[in-house]
């Protein structure tokens, strides 16, 4: 058998990324099987296996994967650029609904949480050398060193997206992440006075996932 080039290789690994993603959107991460998996890519189990060891494995490159995309997006010329990247990304979430227990699960195992802290190193990273530049061209303001400011614009994203803030009182609306993001940098003073989820004009939060 002619060996096969590298652009082949990549395209059948993608696309047994692609079919992981859509059985885990459909029947959950821990329902889903490599056979399941197989059957969505339309391929055997044999060239699964010749890019992947085992299931763990190809949930890794699921997260690499992820976390590419998300990196190619969080990008912007301004603060306001950035901004609107991220609640580009917030909301492209709401389209993949495995999401929330896939991160769980890689919580839970050792080797996939490492590669999902040095992916959250990457992305902290990235946001901070940005924030610089905005902060130099005195676009922000931000209240604390930028190593903290990069860490508290993460930890809004990461907290508004938990399940818990899909419904009820702690629902959050568009509008209110956009000004808590402002306000993290110090971009400009929060636009509303009406609380969290207040029947402001703004479109609704996507549900974690």
């Amino acid at each position: 058998m002619p060996k096969r080039s590298r652009e082949y290789m990549d395209n059948q690994r993608l696309r047994f990324c692609k079919a992981a993603m859509a059985c885990f959107s459909r029947k959950g991460v821990a329902a889903s099987n490599l056979t399941d998996i197989c059957e969505e890519a339309q391929l055997s189990m044999g060239a699964l296996y010749k890019h992947f060891t085992s299931r763990d494995d190809l949930l890794a490159a699921v997260l690499q994967l992820r976390s590419e995309r998300r990196n190619s997006l969080l990008h912007g010329d301004s603060w306001s650029e950035l901004r609107s990247a991220i609640v580009a990304y917030w909301q492209e979430l709401q389209e993949l609904p495995f999401w929330r227990e896939f991160q769980g699960i890689t919580d839970w195992n050792e080797e996939l949480r490492s590669a999902r802290v040095a992916q959250a190193q990457i992305v902290l990273k990235q946001i901070r050398e940005q924030l610089e530049r905005f902060a130099d061209r005195a676009e922000i303001e931000p209240p604390f060193d930028l190593e903290r400011t990069a860490q508290l614009v993460s930890i809004i994203f990461d907290g508004s997206i938990i399940g818990i803030r899909s419904t009820g009182d702690l629902h959050i609306m568009l509008d209110d992440l956009t000004d808590y993001l402002d306000l993290a940098v110090g971009a400009r003073p929060c636009s509303a006075a009406t609380p969290p989820g207040a029947a402001s004009v703004g479109v609704p939060v996507p549900q974690s996932v």
